[in-house]
């Protein structure tokens, strides 16, 4: 596999990264962290056909070409960086092959181990979302059905650990998930504890973290090389958000000694602080951008047409979420004003004008 690659952090652990084929327009990386003793898978990609058979032919490149054992049934543990299909699907694929025990951050375990009322209850969030951003009824069906699109590819998975600034934790919450095979190497893998930190960033997803390896940043979908990750507002998602975002930013710019930072897409970055520049830049031209188009009253959809122009299929939901995540962002901070307060006031599910103070 060409773009298989290996990095040494600056104490001798071992990151392996290769890539899958998440979506059919989308590709995820996964990580393996290994000390030459426990391995950790981070991430899984999405549980689609292609995306599992990459998994399984990225694990046997690593093996072949290095010398690895990467056997799924090999693994200490799984960590999953956050909440999105792409990065966590493929876990009951991956289940199949082992009881290692799955970590992620506690506020994106619901999603992980109670998916199906996560679907419910943001279906429904979203779903009012857009009928107060001015998306007319068959569109808004057309955007739902989209979005539901491939979510019964998974099932709800028990957590056995929580990610946490602390390192790992046991998530006794969920103490029936847990075999005692599981417990058995939850204890083994308190040995890279001390080697691991994470750091939570919510915005682009509420339980985001990023993984520090001594030197080596895993970014996760925080920071990434090209694409400046995507926002949608926190009245869709409570510890989403551009706010939550921008000072998650903050805080992984203040991290010292980081030589290399891995994405959970796209390429390494060198500059990791350069990049976070980047993306703040481009935050911040978007809420000028938005301040300039409601100098007269405009709905959230309006401004995702002028911000984004003509978009198709599930871009259209990206540039609705996108929008509404800098509108919520200078509404919250007073920058912009309902002006349709008593259409607010007496319907049940108002669309609203914002105008520019």
């Amino acid at each position: 596999m060409e773009a298989l690659s290996r990095y040494v952090t600056s104490s001798g652990c071992k990151i392996y990264t290769f890539p899958v084929r998440a979506f059919p327009e989308l590709v995820a990386n996964i990580y393996l962290i290994t000390d030459g003793q426990h391995r950790i898978l981070v991430d899984c990609g999405s549980g689609m056909n292609r995306s599992n058979r990459d998994l399984l032919a990225g694990l046997k490149a690593i093996e072949e070409r290095y010398d690895e054992p990467t056997g799924l049934e090999k693994l200490s543990a799984i960590l999953i960086t956050h909440g999105h299909i792409d990065h966590f699907g493929g876990l009951p694929f991956v289940r199949q092959f082992t009881q290692a025990p799955i970590g992620v951050h506690l506020l994106d375990r619901r999603i992980l181990s109670h998916y199906e009322d996560r679907v419910v209850v943001a279906s429904r969030l979203l779903e009012n979302f857009l009928k107060r951003a001015g998306v007319r009824a068959p569109d808004r069906e057309n955007l739902m059905a989209m979005y539901l699109f491939a979510k019964e590819i998974y099932h709800s998975t028990p957590i056995q650990i929580s990610l946490g600034e602390n390192g790992f934790q046991p998530d006794s919450s969920c103490s029936d998930g847990i075999s005692k095979e599981s417990q058995d190497q939850s204890s083994t893998i308190a040995v890279l504890s001390d080697r691991i930190s994470f750091y939570h960033v919510p915005g682009h997803c509420p339980g985001q973290v990023c993984l520090r390896l001594d030197d080596i940043l895993l970014t996760a979908d925080h920071v990434l090389s090209r694409t400046t990750p995507h926002q949608a507002p926190e009245s869709i998602t409570n510890n989403m958000g551009l706010g939550h975002y921008l000072d998650s930013l903050n805080k992984i710019q203040a991290l010292d000694g980081i030589q290399l930072a891995l994405g959970g897409h796209e390429k390494p970055m060198n500059d990791l602080a350069g990049r976070i520049r980047e993306i703040k830049r481009v935050h911040d031209e978007r809420l000028e951008q938005v301040l300039e188009i409601c100098y007269q009253p405009k709905t959230t959809a309006d401004i995702s047409r002028e911000l984004f122009g003509p978009v198709n299929n599930y871009h259209i939901l990206l540039a609705l979420e996108e929008a509404g995540a800098h509108v919520e962002y200078l509404y919250q901070r007073g920058e912009l004003v309902a002006t349709n307060l008593a259409e607010i006031e007496s319907e049940p599910d108002p669309v609203i004008l914002y105008q520019r103070c």
